[in-house]
């Protein structure tokens, strides 16, 4: 598969704290700080069961376990997205044939905005790798290797019609595989960095340059603000090097991204990293599996759901 300025942050928890006193019941707000991410990413084979994607079951789940945040992701590197998105269309029009049969972004970020929960959209920082159609009507390359300026320009208008469609129900974005952003000049990052922002000021913003305790941390664009925070085996305590970005560690429960094995850590652990999270006013995101229904592990739930609860 992440300490921002404090007017931004403050912006930021003050507009979430205000949402949660006006949607959330009283005696279950979401906790500060910990959320959940899912890669629910279907194919251009499965993509109609989104239709079976039981929304209302999903985010409740979500309250349940007091996540304050969902990372979702649109797509990562097959080329199919669960989300219609009209400039990449004008872009790729071949890429109309594979339009998701619902708006399934903008269905969890109003179920979520009901209950006081953020939502933060993933995407990759590059063309989808996997689908070659794609990459070339977006004029991009092989990611390791530096963003072509046609890509950026058309990318920003891809990021900007979902930034502007979904609005003030989006708090941030969690742009992946950002390793090579060589020759990227300040008109490209104002460009993207525009797009990701439109539709609603203040948004988190973090770019993933990759896994560990050597790059959970990085900023890798200047309107960064949130550590990406990939960290596969965190520390017992969490800690960072001074930074102007917000903290943020992010890590799957069980085994692997998306895997639907036994949590690898223990309550009192968890417990100990979200009370950390909190008290430095970072996030630490868990990802947790989900089946093509949008149902949880139930095994998962339980134990988020121990590590949460409200003392009496």
């Amino acid at each position: 598969m992440k300490r921002q300025p404090m007017r931004l942050l403050s912006a930021l928890l003050l507009a979430a704290v205000s949402l949660a006193a006006r949607a959330q019941p009283a005696d279950v707000p979401p906790m500060p700080g910990f959320g959940v991410m899912v890669h629910y990413l279907p194919d251009k084979q499965t993509i109609n069961e989104i239709k079976r994607f039981d929304v209302e079951s999903f985010a409740a789940s979500l309250a349940e376990m007091r996540a304050s945040h969902l990372i979702l992701t649109l797509g990562q590197n097959n080329g199919q997205y669960i989300a219609p998105n009209s400039a990449l269309e004008v872009l790729c029009p071949g890429s109309a044939k594979n339009r998701p049969p619902r708006d399934l972004p903008l269905e969890i970020g109003q179920a979520l905005r009901s209950r006081g929960i953020a939502l933060i959209l993933y995407l990759p920082f590059r063309a989808p790798q996997e689908d070659p159609a794609l990459m070339t009507c977006l004029g991009d390359v092989n990611e390791q290797q530096p963003p072509p300026a046609r890509f950026i320009a058309a990318w920003s208008s891809v990021v900007r019609d979902w930034s502007e469609r979904y609005g003030s129900l989006v708090s941030g974005w969690w742009f992946d595989g950002t390793y090579n952003t060589k020759g990227m000049t300040p008109a490209g990052w104002d460009m993207l960095c525009s797009a990701s922002r439109a539709g609603g000021g203040n948004r988190w913003l973090a770019f993933n340059a990759g896994e560990g305790p050597q790059r959970f941390s990085l900023k890798s664009a200047p309107c960064q603000n949130l550590m990406a925070g990939e960290y596969m085996d965190p520390p017992a305590h969490l800690s960072a090097a001074p930074s102007d970005l917000t903290l943020h560690v992010l890590t799957p429960l069980a085994a692997s991204w998306g895997s639907p094995t036994p949590a690898r850590f223990s309550a009192s652990q968890l417990r100990t990293w979200f009370s950390e999270a909190a008290t430095a006013r970072g996030l630490f995101t868990l990802d947790m599996p989900i089946d093509a229904a949008g149902r949880f592990v139930p095994a998962h739930v339980a134990l988020v759901k121990s590590v949460t609860a409200r003392k009496p």
